[in-house]
């Protein structure tokens, strides 16, 4: 295949005169996380809504230092220090400073409407001028290779510098992918299914995927259930992710719902007006949910002062997007629907008053009293419902909510994106009615600079997580796919792809909020990072990319190491030599296990279980080696213990493992992470 990569003018913070007043107003040595030298400036002239471009860099010891830079990209811009609170693993500086890199962050510009391209133009201008300031701080003339890196809206953000600029970035490791119809749909059919089955059908629904379950995720559901949750595995929901749904929320979609208030308002009116939409439908659940509220304003109370908080994690970093209700007074209403009606991020609407007419989302209902959403264009900075007094008449509706739940039906895109073929007739046409623009791009475009099209100039290493509950998995595969149209051949002088199992969509090692279900991908990351490194560097190729299949919607990998690839290690473990097991209290349970490095990725460094989710890992277990084993030492290993369980009870005992490039566990920035599961019922002696 041809590179058919089209002749476009790409951005190079050369000769920009916008940027050409860079200064530097902070320049000190620290001594925490790391001794490094700590430079804070930014670039005169830049100022835009209250914002201008600055950035903060941090530079190791001369000695330590090897030429490289890394630069991290926010999912939303924020303040160029978001990283100095980090810690851990967690701690993106330390991982800099200690291999061989000073690190870059910038605030991208600030958070300003509508000019997405000052988002890759502030990242590349504070990448070169950083160079200026390495060559000055280091004492000899010298190109630092330069490496950036972001997850989720950071991943838009990603593809962009690669994409939109050439000679800035040497390398990049975008990863929690998003593609240009990501936003919001990824999110609609999630929530829909939650509201659709409930608790207790979500909660038969994650056992049926746990060790010796039925593996069928259909079973006891009625019919419209099964329609709803099968339209959210088909648009790449992972089956095993379900056990996300306690505290994965409907992720940014009503943040995103002010693109379609501006672009297409007139959608949320077709929803229940026009044939082809679930709301015109009587027998659909939207049609049933849907909640008209009237009543009357009891009591306006002042709300409480609100703590800056700063979001910095890519499963939470859009909530610094919100903005205002500072000044917006809590209403207590005089009654409230019944109860059991679905109210989660419904609007008020006064409808008499002073204030008749205007309309806010709505953030918690407490018993009768509700609060306010922030807003994403910062309508309601000051008080959004000025004007509102006690008596007035106010409406509780969740028409939007219901409408957005659908969204994705209604801007189904071109071939390319496979998932939406539930969505076309037997010759390719929608099945239902269109929106006369897609709303995802301009998202994906606002939020980048530009709309992803895998037209990169540089090397790449992508990750994504196979029980993501945000940014599909399949979006991986679309971007490989994206790239391999561009360079053909060549792709794999330029692209991988590694997908990790038992990951989701955050990037915090310090904060799981599943730990027996989860584990972290940041080892991944940096050893990502390092290795993209080595490519550009070195000349030393990668790991070959995960192999998978995508069948309807899903990604599917091998069950082996050695033939799934990536960078992560696998493990198998049973419990009495099965996966679920029955036994009486008091009985000693034999657990094994079976853990193999992929081929070229290191050693298995630790092993440890939690029988009893206590959330302690911290016993480690005996490596072994697996007897008669041909491959190298180290990189496939067996465990072996005992457990006595006193309680009767069901049990998910949980073995987490981990691998290094030299099998230590001394560098806790690159310890490559996986876990498995058994089921074990115990049974009153």
């Amino acid at each position: 295949m041809k590179d058919i990569t089209e002749p476009k003018t790409l951005y190079h913070p050369d000769g920009d005169a916008y940027f050409s007043q860079p200064y530097i107003d902070v320049e000190e040595w620290r001594d925490t996380p790391l001794r490094h030298y700590f430079v804070h400036g930014g670039f005169y002239g830049t100022e835009r809504d209250g914002n201008e471009v600055r950035f903060c860099f941090y530079f190791p010891e001369k000695e330590h230092y090897e030429e490289r830079f890394y630069q991290y990209l926010s999912p939303a811009p924020e303040n160029e220090h978001e990283s100095e609170h980090l810690a851990g693993e967690d701690d993106k500086i330390s991982f800099a400073l200690t291999h061989g890199a000073y690190y870059v962050v910038t605030n991208q510009g600030g958070f300003t409407m509508g000019d997405g391209e000052r988002l890759y133009k502030s990242s590349a201008n504070g990448a070169e001028f950083s160079r200026q300031v390495a060559r000055r701080f280091y004492g000899y003339d010298h190109r630092p290779y330069g490496y950036v890196f972001g997850g989720s809206g950071g991943s838009f953000k990603t593809s962009s510098c690669m994409e939109q600029t050439e000679g800035v970035w040497d390398g990049a490791v975008p990863y929690v992918i998003a593609n240009p119809m990501a936003a919001p749909n990824s999110f609609c059919p999630r929530v829909r299914v939650m509201r659709v089955l409930g608790e207790e059908g979500l909660k038969r629904l994650v056992d049926s995927m746990e060790p010796g379950g039925s593996g069928d995720i259909y079973a006891g559901l009625d019919e419209q259930q099964r329609q709803v949750l099968e339209e959210a595995t088909r648009m790449g929901f992972p089956k095993r992710g379900w056990f996300s749904w306690p505290f994965m929320g409907d992720g940014a979609l009503m943040v995103l719902a002010p693109y379609l208030y501006r672009i297409y308002p007139q959608y949320f009116q077709d929803f229940w007006e026009k044939p082809g939409y679930e709301g015109t439908n009587p027998d659909s659940t939207e049609f049933c949910d849907r909640i008209q509220f009237t009543t009357t304003v009891e009591e306006l109370l002042e709300p409480p002062k609100k703590e800056e908080e700063e979001y910095t994690s890519v499963d939470n970093s859009w909530l610094n997007t919100l903005i205002g209700n500072q000044a917006t007074p809590l209403v207590r209403l005089a009654s409230m629907p019944p109860e059991g009606s679905c109210l989660f991020h419904c609007r008020l609407r006064v409808l008499s008053g002073a204030a008749a007419g205007k309309e806010c989302s709505i953030d918690k209902i407490e018993s009768n009293v509700i609060t306010i959403s922030s807003a994403f264009d910062g309508s309601n900075h000051g008080n959004a419902l000025e004007g509102l007094t006690v008596g007035d008449q106010v409406m509780l509706d969740n028409s939007d909510y219901l409408a957005m739940q659908t969204l994705q039906r209604h801007q189904v895109p071109d071939a390319s994106y496979r998932v939406y073929d539930q969505f076309r007739d037997s010759d390719g046409n929608p099945l239902y009615p269109q929106l006369p623009m897609l709303i995802a791009p301009a998202i994906a475009k606002s939020g980048g600079g530009s709309i992803p099209s895998g037209d990169i100039h540089g090397k790449v290493i992508a990750l994504c997580s196979l029980l993501d509950e945000s940014a599909m998995a399949w979006n991986g595969d679309w971007y490989r796919n994206a790239v391999q149209q561009r360079k053909g051949d060549r792709t794999n002088d330029w692209f991988r792809l590694y997908y990790n199992d038992n990951c989701i969509h955050d990037d915090r090692a310090g904060h799981l909020d599943d730990p027996q279900h989860q584990v972290d991908y940041l080892g991944i990351l940096h050893q990502a990072l390092l290795d993209v490194a080595a490519w550009c560097e070195k000349g030393i190729p990668p790991v070959p990319t995960t192999h998978y299949r995508f069948l309807d919607g899903q990604i599917e990998v091998p069950a082996e190491a050695s033939e799934r690839g990536g960078l992560q290690p696998v493990v198998h473990a049973l419990a009495n030599g099965a996966v679920s097991v029955r036994v009486k209290t008091g009985a000693a349970v034999t657990f094994t296990s079976v853990i193999e490095a992929p081929p070229q990725t290191g050693l298995i460094s630790a092993a440890a279980w939690d029988f009893e989710a206590t959330g302690d890992f911290s016993r480690r277990e005996t490596l072994l080696p697996v007897p008669e084993s041909k491959q190298p030492e180290g990189t496939l290993v067996r465990t072996e213990t005992t457990h006595t369980f006193t309680t009767p009870g069901t049990y998910f005992p949980v073995i987490k493992v981990q691998s290094s490039r030299n099998g230590r566990t001394d560098d806790i920035f690159v310890q490559c992470k996986n876990l498995a599961r058994v089921r074990v019922v115990v049974e009153p002696a």
